[in-house]
């Protein structure tokens, strides 16, 4: 599958940057944080399990001969529970240091948590984003999920296009409804 690279801008300090879109902008988004690893260290929080190192690690040769130095420069941090999501969010230092966020309401879609929870959860981490920007370059990756978007999808996604200054929304490209001839 061919997968187009969108370039995104470099998000400003004093606002949260969102990229509302399906995963195949995963590409894209390696390749904006080959950009900021090239400026320094950058901090990937990945909701989604999704982070693409070696992805990055081409973008970053296209653009530098010391690809080991710039991958240093990138400190990933998983979080695999909406628990995890805040306590990792609440761990990052506000010192100045670009936040990128992969797939981060994928952690929120737990059904073993209320969702009354969830949202308590996702309000105190978009505060903890709020404060990271006032500092820092952040920006949020939440990806849409075409074939089982729910209205509790909706309702997740809702606060954080609320608190979100920069919004780019992607579509995953149409398929065809019928079968193509061969020949």
């Amino acid at each position: 599958m061919d997968r187009q690279i969108v370039t995104f801008p470099v998000p400003q300090t004093g606002k949260i940057s969102l990229v509302v879109a399906p995963r195949a902008v995963v590409g894209s988004l390696m390749s904006l944080l080959a950009t900021l690893a090239l400026r320094g260290q950058v901090l990937v929080v990945d909701g989604g399990n999704c982070f693409d190192g070696y992805a990055l690690a081409r973008t970053l040769r296209l653009h530098t001969h010391e690809v080991n130095a710039a991958l240093k420069q990138v400190w990933l941090s998983r979080a695999f529970t909406c628990y995890q999501m805040v306590a990792m969010l609440a761990e990052l230092p506000v010192d100045g240091t670009p936040v990128i966020v992969l797939d981060m309401l994928s952690t929120f879609l737990d059904e073993n948590v209320s969702l009354s929870k969830r949202l308590r959860l996702l309000d105190s981490s978009l505060n903890l984003l709020r404060r990271i920007s006032q500092g820092a370059p952040v920006a949020v990756w939440a990806r849409t999920r075409t074939t089982t978007a729910t209205a509790e999808d909706q309702q997740l996604l809702a606060p954080l296009l609320e608190v979100a200054r920069d919004i780019w929304e992607l579509q995953a490209p149409e398929t065809p409804t019928h079968q193509l001839p061969l020949f």
